[in-house]
């Protein structure tokens, strides 16, 4: 969680300090990314599942799109910077997504665009393997669910969709019968 945050305060502090004209910047700049590292730290707290990091993902974001997020105001109020945040960002409209292993940043004047990735954890092939095959574990058998898949979509009627039947029970991924 350290580092993700570390991660994330110091891509803030390189973006305020673009537009920054303070006569001490440095110092400002450096508490600036203490109070944000604070904040962030109690605000990823109690919100920080290794083992489903996309669980909570929103509450640990920071965003300064069609607001400002109230991290990004304290800290440049507890830095002693005198201009806004608005001034400070002009331009610019983002939302950071702080999560176990990997922080990325979204554009959101280009809502389609992919989140540009600025730090990813590093895992070994076998721990990626491991995350994988837990993601996509089959449904066990005897639930209502599995038999579902094991029936098909063609059983059902649909004899349209018998290739995606095929790909189904290979992926155990269910689609309702109304496709």
């Amino acid at each position: 969680m350290r580092e993700e945050i570390k991660v994330a305060a110091s891509w803030w502090t390189k973006e305020i300090k673009k537009k920054y004209n303070g006569q001490s910047g440095s110092d400002a700049m450096e508490k600036f990314q203490t109070s944000l590292v604070e904040g962030l730290t109690k605000r990823c707290t109690g919100h920080w599942n290794v083992d489903n990091p996309l669980k909570g993902c929103a509450y640990r974001s920071v965003s300064y799109d069609c607001r400002v997020d109230p991290l990004l105001r304290k800290a440049i109020e507890d830095a002693g910077i005198k201009q806004s945040v608005e001034e400070l960002l002009v331009g610019s409209r983002y939302i950071m997504f702080i999560n176990p292993g990997a922080v990325k940043l979204r554009n959101v004047a280009f809502c389609s665009a992919t989140p540009e990735i600025i730090y990813q954890e590093k895992k070994s092939p076998t721990e990626y393997e491991d995350s994988h095959k837990r993601q996509s574990a089959p449904v066990p058998r005897g639930n209502p669910l599995s038999s579902f898949v094991q029936k098909g979509l063609s059983s059902m009627g649909n004899t349209n969709y018998g290739h995606l039947n095929r790909y189904l029970k290979q992926q155990q991924m269910l689609v309702p019968p109304t496709m």
